[in-house]
């Protein structure tokens, strides 16, 4: 296999979906806010007809994502699903406590944690119908680890979906520190996911390596922070696109231009 790497680095910081686990979810299908319904009404005493809830749920989102951008000043926020699901169960209960001052529910706005758990992870279980992890990850995990390498995750996620997710594909043992969004309030481009990721880590720029399936997320980042990156070609972009999106970024012609491996294959980064 021919490799592509012109030099070595001391640190590969990766990004998650699409580069070393292949996912599909469908969040649009009837069927998933059918049985979302029947689990609030189940768990939680909320009741919802499928399609308001899908309506509500989109916009407490966006509501979410605004207050969060307001707080923050981000242009690339991100929030924690947690607090969409809970703010779904409270709109139900204080109606239901508002219209029955009988209600024995007690609407304290306080849940286990546990419960919450369950339910973003029963809703990104049902939502999903493939997680595998693209040929050659493992391959090239196991070298980089058995060269000294570092290893460092920086995923556009829900730690609530992605921590079991990790450990399902067998990735969890790899990182030597992982970065979610859904933890910092940020997402890939903003500059300083990556930025933390470094500093926390007191890693050097100029021995990292950003490597991802997403120009203007990954290559975008890596280009803010000024390291190099490898962009892989999981998704089968056509080359027009390519070009179009390294424009986009005003990375030509620059000395952090992505190394790009067509065919996606991560084997060829060793």
């Amino acid at each position: 296999m021919r490799r592509i790497m012109k030099r070595e680095y001391d640190n590969y910081i990766f990004d998650l979906y699409g580069t070393l686990i292949d996912i599909h979810t469908d969040e649009q299908q009837p069927l998933l806010w059918e049985k979302m319904a029947e689990y609030l009404d189940e768990h939680f005493g909320a009741k919802y007809e499928p399609s308001a809830l899908r309506k509500r749920y989109l916009e407490i989102c966006k509501d979410e994502e605004d207050k969060l951008q307001a707080k923050n000043h981000a242009k690339w926020p991100e929030i924690r699903i947690e607090d969409v699901w809970i703010r779904l169960i409270d709109e139900k209960r204080e109606k239901i406590c508002t219209e029955s001052v009988t209600a024995e529910i007690k609407n304290d706005h306080a849940y286990e944690e546990d419960e919450i758990r369950a339910l973003c992870i029963y809703f990104r279980e049902e939502s999903r119908d493939k997680l595998v992890v693209y040929d050659g990850v493992l391959e090239t995990l196991d070298e980089l680890k058995k060269a000294g390498k570092g290893i460092y995750l920086l995923s556009n996620a829900q730690r609530v979906f992605t921590e079991k997710e990790l450990e399902k594909a067998g990735l969890t043992k790899y990182f030597d520190d992982i970065f979610i969004s859904s933890d910092k309030g940020i997402k890939k481009p903003q500059k300083e996911f990556l930025e933390q990721l470094i500093n926390e880590n007191t890693l050097i720029s100029d021995n990292c390596v950003m490597i991802g399936n997403d120009l203007l997320s990954d290559v975008g980042v890596a280009f803010k922070n000024g390291i190099d990156s490898v962009f892989l070609n999981t998704y089968d972009y056509s080359d027009k696109k390519i070009e179009e999106e390294l424009t986009e970024l005003g990375i030509k012609g620059s000395k952090f231009m992505p190394l790009i491996v067509g065919d996606g294959d991560i084997r060829k980064i060793l």
